[in-house]
Parts: structure tokens; sequence; C-alpha cells
């Protein structure tokens, strides 16, 4: 049975945007676990997701393909910055990249999905997990009044979960000697300020269930509890399911009653 409407999640660094095609709930259950999993094996190898992003991601891609998700059109370019520019947001990023490979109803739902997480006060569970996931602020040792103290470094994934067992992921990394707030999807950075290049990695992939099944429940063992209830958080019900689903007013209604 397919998922009764759209639903979105911030997995520890990646806000995933499930759509109502995704098979049924426990293909988007697999694909939450595995993501996770597989970006927290990551943070232990390397120790930082934030010190070299290119080579936390190529482990990342590694090992969810090892967990039977089939990679295809995997591929890592440098966003050129169009001349006379003086800043650029990642959303800007997104929409001249990731999003032109996408058909309009996936991208319009992952347009809705960021701006329903951004909406979400910034001491919500969800705000919190993802701004400490996606970006930090390292301290350099400085020779001069001269040199930047600080830098920081952005590393976000966005992923949608569509048609069954598809998923299309896109990772957005750089470093500006800007601080980071919190709407990263949103700020502008100084291109002035950026330090190197703008790096955008996207893939596709399906999850062979069949396969994932012989390993679904080692890998929530392998998870535990904690970690699967720390880092796998519902932002809310998306925007589109709202508007779209048959019982949204009578589920509103549910949301706010008290008994």
């Amino acid at each position: 049975m397919s998922l009764l409407a759209p639903e979105v999640y911030v997995v520890s660094g990646n806000l995933i945007s499930a759509t109502s095609s995704v098979e049924s709930p426990t293909v988007l259950d697999d694909i939450l676990d595995s993501n996770l999993l597989c970006q927290l094996a990551a943070d232990k190898k390397f120790g930082s997701r934030f010190i070299d992003p290119a080579t936390w991601l190529d482990f990342y891609r590694t090992s969810l393909g090892k967990v039977f998700w089939k990679i295809t059109n995997s591929h890592t370019v440098n966003y050129p910055v169009p001349p006379l520019i003086r800043s650029v947001t990642v959303l800007s990023i997104l929409e001249q990249t990731f999003f032109k490979v996408l058909d309009r109803d996936l991208r319009h739902q992952l347009e809705a999905d960021i701006e329903l997480l951004m909406e979400q006060p910034i001491t919500s569970p969800a705000s919190l997990l993802f701004n400490a996931r996606t970006h930090i602020q390292l301290v350099k040792g400085t020779r001069s009044s001269f040199d930047a103290p600080s830098e920081s470094v952005i590393n976000l994934q966005l992923t949608a979960a569509h048609d069954g067992t598809a998923v299309s992921v896109c990772s957005v990394y750089f470093k500006t000697s800007e601080a980071v707030g919190d709407d990263v999807f949103n700020q502008k950075f100084k291109v002035r300020e950026l330090l190197g290049n703008i790096s955008v990695s996207s893939f596709e992939a399906n999850v062979l269930e069949a396969s994932y099944d012989g390993i679904r429940q080692q890998i929530k063992d392998k998870l535990g509890e904690a970690n699967i209830r720390e880092n796998i958080l519902l932002v809310a019900d998306s925007l589109v399911a709202l508007e779209g689903a048959p019982h949204a007013s009578a589920r509103q209604f549910l949301e706010g009653l008290e008994i």
C-alpha cells in the first residue's frame, strides 16, 4: 500500500521528501533507516562530515550501494557562479542544477518541503538537527589580525523518495568565510567570501527491497532505538499533503483536540 500522503523528514543532515508515490510505508522506513546508517558510518570513519565533504560523500554513497541501493547517474560538478553575480543561495544553486533534472511535480514537492522546514521554529527538534548536521563554523589559528579567524563549511543533502522505490539525492557543499544563519537554503552568501568551489553531487537510486528484506532487522538493530528516535524526525505534514488530502481538515482538528 502506497503512502496516504507526502511526508517530509530530517534524517541527520538530509532533508528527505517522500511523495505519495512511494511504494509503501515499509519502503519509506527502509530509505530512512539505511540513509541514516550510512551517514553515521561516514561520520564515524572520518570524524566529521565537514573536514573533507567530497571524501565523506563518496564513502556515504558507496555504503548505500552495499545496503542494496542500486545507484545510477552519479556525478559531481562545480557550480559555475554566473559573471557579475555578487551572492548565491543554496536554493538558487539547486534550481540551476538538481531541480532541472526533476519532473515538475517532484520539484514542487521539494520546494514546498524546504519551505516547510524553514518555517519551523528554530528551536524545533527538526530545525535544530538539520542546522547541527548541515553546517559548522571552524575556528582557525590566525597569524595576524588580517587573517580570517574562521570559516564555515556547508555540507547538506536533499532527497526525494518517489515512484515505488526510487530515490533522487543531491548534496551541496562549499566553504565560506561568512557565518551561516538559521535559513541555510535562502541565506545570501557573498561570492567574494567563498573559499574555493561550490560542489553539487547527485545520484539516482532504487532500493532493492527483495534483497534489503534480508538485512532490514540487522540495520534497525545496528542503529538502535535511540539513534532512530533522535536522528529521524518528522518535520510536519507536508504542505502538498495538506492541500490535497481529502481528510486534511479532520486531521487538523484531531491534532489540536485535547482529551
